[in-house]
């Protein structure tokens, strides 16, 4: 008789949430069912309060239809974490595979991952970050209190295992941590060609242009990235697009100051899925000038669309970007090293080979061995 496919439950955020973690939880979904499982996705009708949240909308649209999620959480709600658990049980799922990224949500999931477990139903969980990028009271107690209901943890980077062992949780009697790296984002569609990109969105058509990409908030180093571009004696063009989190008037005032506005574009909005092929083909390469990092879908979406990476060597971010190979890795919160990587990847010669050596890096990461761990009961 043939093997009767793991029916697999997911709980995380999902579209139309936007945001990486969401968007991480769909393309999850996707290989498990390429892979012949069955899925059931748990997603929040809740997410956070909003007083909590400093974005202007918790949602957006999607490129594609998306396939069928449950929003049943709450994450302030309890009475919401027993209707999942309750839910996903009579699924009859064989595992329940949690998306953590954030303490606060540690509650609610420890709330339905408690519930499986009493029912003998395997809970794995997926952290993107141990620690939250901006502190938040009692996040150890919180993970501990939730990851003590699983007994299997994928940690997406070393950095993020070397933060849980710094909590106390470690692999041991009771619960295995391994580390498997964000794979390759390939869900925004093929490239299109450098031209015609720049045009539909209003960009030089020469010279070389570089992108941040992504929510602007203090850890990841926007600031430090004007300042290099005023050291740069080359003279490169900037995209910086993603949604402010932060107050953006000093980097108004700094553009207007060094006379950057002719090379410095600020959007100021969230990028939907189905524009973000357009970005990363007009550009010549991703920089993520961050403070502190974990690990990032942004260096794995470059490499999807053979974009070589500047990134400082923090957290993850050195673990998958491999220097002069991919990417240039420079010190953190050094403007004038970042100005010099900039000037060198200005260099034809050194565009091209990092050029190819991110397309090679789309295969490093794939699903289907992420996915692995997951498809037996």
């Amino acid at each position: 008789m043939p093997e009767v496919p793991p029916r697999i439950g997911i709980i995380g955020p999902y579209p139309p949430y936007r945001g990486g973690i969401a968007q991480f939880t769909e393309r999850f979904r996707k290989a498990l069912d390429e892979a012949g499982c069955v899925t059931d996705v748990v997603s929040f009708r809740r997410l956070y309060p909003s007083l909590l949240f400093p974005g202007r909308n918790q949602e957006t649209g999607a490129a594609e239809p998306l396939m069928e999620a449950s929003r049943l959480l709450d994450s302030m709600g309890p009475w919401s974490w027993k209707k999942a658990a309750r839910y996903l049980s009579k699924k009859g799922i064989d595992r329940a595979v949690f998306m953590h990224w954030m303490p606060f949500f540690a509650p609610a999931y420890a709330g339905v991952a408690a519930r499986l477990h009493q029912e003998g139903i395997p809970c794995s969980a997926i952290v993107h970050n141990a620690r939250p990028h901006e502190g938040q009271p009692f996040s150890g107690p919180l993970t501990r209190r939730f990851l003590k209901h699983c007994e299997h943890v994928v940690a997406l980077s070393e950095t993020v295992r070397r933060d849980l062992m710094a909590m106390g949780i470690e692999s041991g009697p009771g619960i295995d941590i391994e580390v498997r790296h964000h794979p390759t984002y390939d869900q925004f569609g093929d490239g299109m060609d450098r031209v015609e990109a720049r045009r539909t969105l209003g960009l030089p058509q020469e010279g070389t242009l570089l992108l941040f990409f992504g929510l602007v908030r203090h850890y990841k180093g926007v600031d430090i990235l004007l300042d290099a571009m005023t050291r740069t004696t080359s003279r490169p063009h900037l995209v910086v697009a993603g949604e402010w989190y932060e107050d953006r008037a000093s980097a108004d005032a700094l553009i207007r100051s060094e006379g950057l506005s002719d090379r410095v574009r600020l959007e100021d909005r969230y990028i939907p899925d189905d524009q973000v092929a357009l970005y990363f083909s007009a550009a010549d390469a991703v920089v993520q000038p961050y403070r502190s990092a974990t690990q990032s879908g942004v260096v794995q979406t470059a490499f999807h669309f053979g974009k070589p990476v500047i990134v400082t060597g923090v957290g993850g971010l050195p673990e998958v970007a491999t220097h002069e190979e991919d990417a240039l890795v420079v010190a953190p919160e050094d403007a004038v090293a970042l100005a010099t990587a900039i000037d060198r990847i200005e260099e034809p010669d050194i565009l091209a080979r990092l050029s190819r050596g991110a397309a090679r890096s789309r295969n490093r990461f794939s699903w289907e061995h992420f996915i692995e761990p997951f498809l037996s009961a």
